[in-house]
């Protein structure tokens, strides 16, 4: 097959977005299939993600009304993008359209109306569905945003969503009608976390952008509890973000220094090895819009290098985070501070649990959901 997916997020911008979007180009090119992936002409200023790319992936960056602002890119790089995908249509026997749905940029309005252009089925995976909610003139942009992308969103073939309670939101937020609805979880390169014999130590490990939402002032408020039972416990912080100089503040404050240390950005790459050396993972500890019932990649990167899971009740799905079975899911702080303990203190069950993590995350390989994508497609 021939396809041609549409991208905002991409290498050499680093973060979940580009992951995802990588990953599913390039286990398509893996599998043989032919893609050509178009992206906005930006000029990225952060940390730069490079994976090693398939050499017969074809990415086509495209003009852009500007390349240094993001924003503007985001937003108005719809007509080039959607241009550009007609005259390759035009050109080679394409067999679907691909992209990946965030609320503040136009690529997948792009896709869209090239695909009603070309007269050939789309596909759209969305994985963050709506904002954190918003006030002022902010609000009304989004309002505005959200009109332009439900006139999108129901002129597309089959929407992937990761959970129920995406699909739901989608269906009345932007007026989609359920049956267009499928629901596809992310995936992960299984191939990058072969871990044999790992070496685990009093380590709890974060990974991942340093967002609000991600909750680890909660984890933070967590520690001194840990620490009176087990004094040699350490607490690794991968990553950057937003909330990062606060976090750092207020560890100086509540004296905790010793306790956690801020590795910054990690090479994705590099992330395994910080990963084999932890006793369990952490992921998000607030429920919000963007955090109810989400995958985030690291929560599966956590599975895949066998660790168990801590997280807020509300924010994973059930069949992800199960339990009492491969971790745990917490109210408060306090109970976090409990489960974190009591992990620490019996290495025989963090192993039994990671290994439910292993065991359960083998399903989410990207070529398992690529093949679940694939059959979607032949019923369209």
């Amino acid at each position: 097959m021939h396809i041609l997916a549409f991208f905002f997020h991409f290498p050499p911008m680093s973060g979940g977005g580009a992951v995802v979007s990588f990953e599913i180009a390039n286990t398509l090119v893996s599998l043989g299939h032919k893609v050509t992936v178009l992206v906005p002409d930006v000029e990225w200023r952060g940390k730069k993600y490079l994976p090693a790319m398939h050499p017969n992936l074809s990415v086509v960056r495209v003009e852009t009304p500007s390349r240094t602002n993001l924003k503007i890119a985001a937003r108005r790089c719809k007509g080039n993008l959607s241009k550009k995908g007609v005259e390759i249509g035009k050109k080679n026997a394409i067999d679907f359209i691909f992209t990946i749905f965030h609320p503040f940029h136009t690529v997948p309005n792009a896709a869209i109306l090239c695909a009603k252009k070309l007269g050939m089925p789309v596909i759209v995976k969305i994985d963050d569905a709506v904002y954190e909610k918003s006030f002022g003139l902010k609000s009304l942009q989004r309002r505005m945003e959200k009109v332009y992308s439900s006139k999108a969103l129901q002129n597309a073939n089959n929407i992937l969503v990761p959970n129920e309670a995406t699909a739901k939101i989608v269906s009345t937020s932007y007026c989609v009608k359920m049956e267009k609805i499928s629901i596809v979880p992310n995936g992960i390169d299984l191939g990058l976390f072969q871990i044999k014999d790992a070496k685990r130590e009093k380590i709890v490990v974060f990974s991942g952008v340093m967002y609000y939402h991600r909750g680890l002032d909660i984890l933070l408020d967590a520690i001194p509890e840990v620490i009176k039972d087990i004094p040699d416990a350490k607490f690794v912080l991968l990553g950057e973000g937003p909330e990062m100089k606060k976090l750092q503040d207020k560890v100086k404050e509540m004296k905790l220094d010793s306790y956690v240390e801020f590795k910054g950005w990690v090479e994705r790459n590099l992330i395994p090895r910080y990963l084999i050396q932890a006793s369990l993972g952490i992921g998000p500890l607030k429920l919000t819009t963007v955090t109810e019932n989400a995958l985030p990649i690291k929560v599966l990167e956590y599975m895949a290098a066998s660790l168990p899971i801590i997280a807020r009740k509300g924010t994973l799905p059930k069949d992800v985070l199960m339990d009492n079975e491969n971790g745990y899911f917490i109210d408060n702080a306090s109970d976090l501070a409990k489960k974190i303990t009591k992990l620490l203190n019996d290495p025989n069950l963090v192993k039994k649990m990671g290994d439910s993590s292993f065991n359960m995350v083998q399903r989410f390989s990207w070529r398992n959901i690529l093949n679940i994508i694939f059959e979607i497609y032949k019923t369209i």
